[in-house]
């Protein structure tokens, strides 16, 4: 049974309350028992149908604003199919994969300890995570909120509490793949590391919007080698590991020359070239405010209330 054509049902599940949890979130869709789809001894929701066009519009509004996270979200959604499915047997086949969804391992906490991952070795991972975070001005807690904007509720469903937490975990290591891969959050490093996000995770929408994305950076910079970086970064990710299967705290203790060795990951010569001047203005925001931006405001606004 697709999803999208799920009526509400009443469940009873040994482990999971069901009432309080569809009273706490409201867009939860009840899924009969019969419709899991068990996946190495866990329960997964149906196969989600694709909705293309919603995907394609999403992917302009990202051009529009490289900074909407979210819509990130509504393409990989809309055209997933059934690559959530294949990619959460490939990881929960795994040793790491298996602990993660089942102690579970919280990645959104191991990387959002900023007094932890300042305790590391200079030029460790961990170290060049936490700058790249400070940096930017990101936190773990910025990707869920984007998610949630998305209608992305990782608690509304604790009967698939072990397949969520693949996909939490996923979209917490996204922020470390760009300093595994060595590519920033101008426009075309985004694309790139999302190259590397597509070989990963084989979900099409990731290539829907390194298409379009690559489309709309040469229109701005004709001259500029952005297929040519892309395809870089096609082989490099071809050429890595899966990093999914890696146990990230025994990552971060390593100097991050050493964790790139061991996962194989490439560097980014082509992309690097690029003048720093040109990646800055590629698909710059046309909206006042940022991603980062509306996360430091919300910070603002918690610390009002709570004082």
């Amino acid at each position: 049974m697709r999803l999208s054509k799920l009526v509400s049902v009443t469940l009873s599940h040994n482990r999971h309350p069901m009432t309080a949890t569809a009273e706490a979130h409201p867009n939860r869709i009840e899924i009969d028992p019969e419709d899991y789809v068990w996946i190495n001894g866990f329960p997964t929701p149906p196969v989600m149908s694709r909705r293309p066009l919603h995907a394609v519009a999403s992917v302009f509004r990202l051009v529009t604003n490289k900074e909407d996270t979210r819509q990130v979200f509504e393409t990989v959604q809309a055209l997933a199919g059934d690559s959530p499915k294949k990619l959460f047997r490939r990881f929960t086949s795994t040793p790491y994969g298996r602990r993660v969804v089942t102690e579970p391992v919280k990645l959104e906490e191991i990387l959002g300890d900023r007094e932890a991952l300042r305790t590391y070795p200079e030029g460790s991972l961990a170290r060049a995570y936490l700058a790249f975070m400070e940096g930017e001005n990101l936190t773990p807690e910025g990707l869920r909120a984007a998610a949630e904007e998305a209608q992305i509720d990782y608690d509304a469903y604790p009967e698939f509490a072990e397949y969520m937490r693949l996909f939490m975990h996923l979209q917490v290591s996204h922020d470390l793949w760009h300093v595994l891969t060595g590519y920033g959050r101008d426009a075309l490093g985004e694309l790139c590391n999302l190259v590397y996000t597509r070989q990963q995770t084989h979900n099409p929408g990731f290539k829907l919007i390194v298409a379009i994305g690559f489309l709309a950076q040469k229109l701005e910079q004709p001259f500029q080698p952005i297929q040519k970086a892309l395809a870089e970064a096609k082989r490099n990710a071809l050429a890595a590991e899966w990093v999914l299967e890696y146990d990230v705290e025994e990552l971060l203790p390593l100097p991050l020359s050493e964790a790139r060795a061991r996962l194989k990951i490439g560097e980014p010569k082509i992309y690097k070239a690029v003048p720093d001047e040109i990646k800055r203005t590629l698909l710059k925001p046309k909206v006042a405010e940022t991603q980062a931006e509306r996360e430091r405001a919300a910070r603002e606004r918690a610390a009002l209330q709570a004082s």
